[in-house]
């Protein structure tokens, strides 16, 4: 995974109130990514998916980014220079508003989806009406660093109306720059997530859910020639509003993590992450009288390559291991793993690979037995081509497995495809087609579907 962010200021002395207030609220309450792989370097901070958006459903190309053609400023990294996430050189950067600059963007979809419950039989399908807006705010100071975030998605469907939804995400985060290398990090963010159906932590029978999720977390970093490091607590409360399956889901992560590396050379570094969580639920014991609280470690070494904009890559590989409270469920242990590269071999070209392995907080049950936690193993890659300067086509494939632990074994396989454009008929104005795939094969009889969408997009950015 990925997250966004933003702020204002008018003081010289705001940034560091602000920062203090962040790290103030992350030390009172530490935290992790909540139905996330435990791999710790993740910034995504929702249950493995944006709102309204499936795990392993490879987004739009990078919506709310802007493609980017040549001529890209030299100190850009690999991921900021690719053509489906960089700015294009032709395009208004903003709204500058005293020291910051502010970042709106609207986007509305039109989609044909042939499957909406995503059943194995008795497929319904129904048009979806979407509205996406969403802003970001910069800090453009010399030292330290804020931002303010906020994007929300609407959605309504023309013959099932209770299929329709709304969903939101705000959030901060920020640095305060303590000395040259030495740096407080903070962070705080909070959604409403919807989880559809067919998908991993929605918790009622076929249905819908809707969870508040509350994340904060700070770290103290230090950028040292050849030693870095980084390290803090994390917090994650996660409450269910709609679609709990009649019991209380509700639930705290706390996580202390980090990373310590050391530079080879200016491209090559070498890394260890170790982290440690704690899983604790409002209602100890769950509906089949099992009791859920949980905590465990992971502990991953790994390599780092960088060369600024032509290529990054990380890989990292180790071990997990979660104990439960409750004796009859076996502790669950395994490969970690984390790899990530984005890849630019052309100004035209560029290239995304993900893949990991962790436990997750994600759990099922079919008849009277529940499952244990699921560990997730997942890889997807992502192509973009700019072939000219408004035209961008990317496509994406991905797939992610849930394998359910005792007592109740069960393992899901998600496969994903999707390929699309966008055309730029100003550049802050774009438009495009979009063809996605979803599919999932489960080892319970019943539980497999398949669902195609067909979606046209216009959007504007700034």
């Amino acid at each position: 995974m990925r997250s966004i962010s933003g702020l204002l200021r008018g003081l010289p002395m705001v940034p560091g109130m602000a920062l203090a207030a962040l790290g103030f609220a992350a030390v009172m309450y530490s935290t992790v990514a909540v139905a996330q792989t435990t791999t710790t370097t993740t910034t995504t901070t929702q249950p493995g998916v944006q709102p309204g958006v499936r795990p392993g459903t490879p987004q739009p190309a990078a919506a709310s980014a802007r493609t980017q053609p040549s001529g890209r400023a030299p100190d850009l990294s690999a991921r900021e220079a690719s053509v489906l996430r960089g700015p294009r050189g032709d395009q208004q950067e903003g709204i500058p508003v005293g020291s910051f600059v502010v970042h709106p963007r609207l986007a509305i979809d039109i989609e044909y989806d042939d499957n909406i419950f995503r059943t194995e039989t008795n497929r319904v399908s129904d048009w979806v009406f979407r509205l996406r807006p969403g802003v970001t705010v910069d800090s453009e100071w010399d030292q330290h660093a804020l931002q303010l975030y906020g994007q929300a998605e609407f959605a309504r469907l023309a013959s099932n109306g209770s299929e329709s939804y709304e969903s939101f995400l705000v959030g901060a985060r920020g640095r305060f720059d303590i000395t040259e290398d030495i740096a407080l990090n903070g962070e705080a963010e909070f959604g409403r997530i919807r989880l559809g159906r067919g998908q991993p932590g929605s918790a009622g029978s076929g249905a819908n859910s809707i969870v508040h999720q509350f994340t904060t977390g700070m770290s103290v970093s230090y950028n040292g020639d050849p030693l870095y490091a980084r390290f803090g607590p994390r917090f994650q409360r996660v409450t269910y509003v709609e679609g709990s399956g009649g019991v209380n889901q509700d639930y705290n992560v706390f996580e202390l993590g980090g990373r310590i590396g050391y530079k080879v050379t200016p491209e090559l570094s070498v890394f260890i992450d170790p982290s440690y969580q704690w899983v604790r639920y409002d209602q100890q014991t769950d509906a089949f009288g099992f009791a859920r609280n949980s905590e465990g470690f992971d502990i991953r070494a790994g390599v780092a390559y960088d060369i600024t904009r032509t290529v990054t890559a990380e890989l990292g590989l180790g071990f997990f291991r979660r104990t439960f409270s409750d004796s009859r469920l076996a502790p669950i242990s395994g490969l970690s793993a984390l790899a990530r590269l984005y890849w630019n071999p052309t100004d035209e070209i560029s290239v995304e690979v993900e893949g990991r392995r962790g436990v997750t907080e994600f759990r099922t049950a079919l008849a009277g037995v529940a499952s244990g936690n699921a560990i997730n193993t997942g890889a997807q890659i992502r192509v973009g081509y700019l072939p000219i300067d408004p035209l961008l086509i990317d496509a994406g494939v991905g797939w992610q497995q849930y394998d359910y632990t005792g007592p109740l074994s069960r393992t899901d396989n998600y496969y994903t495809f999707d390929v699309g454009a966008k055309y730029y008929v100003i550049p802050q104005v774009f438009f495009g087609p979009r063809y996605i795939h979803e599919r999932r094969n489960s080892s319970t009889a019943g539980f497999n579907f398949r669902d195609n969408r067909y979606m046209l997009t216009l959007g504007a950015q700034l």
